[in-house]
């Protein structure tokens, strides 16, 4: 596995191999989200949504997670339990990582849209250094 926060020197042998998604599920792992829950590709297909809108203006739990569920077909009560309960699991297992990866300074455990946000804002941020690594 790639570690974004380390290796960000390699930002252009890393993006050729590597798509969106990739990136995405390389950080989700890195903070900890178990992959064997919804709320894994829950997570997943939200940053990717947010990511290809370039809206921040979006509400997740009135616009985007009725949007999701409608996708995905499913409800929006599973797609909040679901992120919730990774949200849960990840900061159990490795608190002091999402600290360090996402810049969160609270010691008690992220809401689940300011999670998504940190999580979105991170991405954007090596998507743009890799897109600059590439440029050079």
């Amino acid at each position: 596995m790639y570690n974004l926060c380390v290796e960000e020197n390699n930002a252009k042998k890393f993006t050729e191999g590597m798509n969106e998604r990739d990136i995405i599920a390389s950080l989700l792992n890195q903070l900890g989200i178990p992959r064997n829950t919804a709320g894994y590709n829950y997570l997943l297909y939200i940053i990717l949504k947010i990511n290809r809108s370039n809206n921040i203006n979006v509400k997740l739990t009135t616009e985007l997670y009725p949007q999701i569920a409608d996708e995905l077909d499913s409800s929006v009560k599973r797609i909040d339990r679901g992120i919730r309960y990774s949200i849960e699991a990840a900061w159990d297992r490795n608190s002091d990582g999402i600290k360090d990866i996402l810049g969160y300074y609270d010691d008690c455990k992220p809401y689940s849209s300011e999670f998504i946000w940190l999580l979105a804002d991170k991405y954007r941020m090596i998507n743009n250094k890799n897109r600059y690594a590439l440029m050079s």
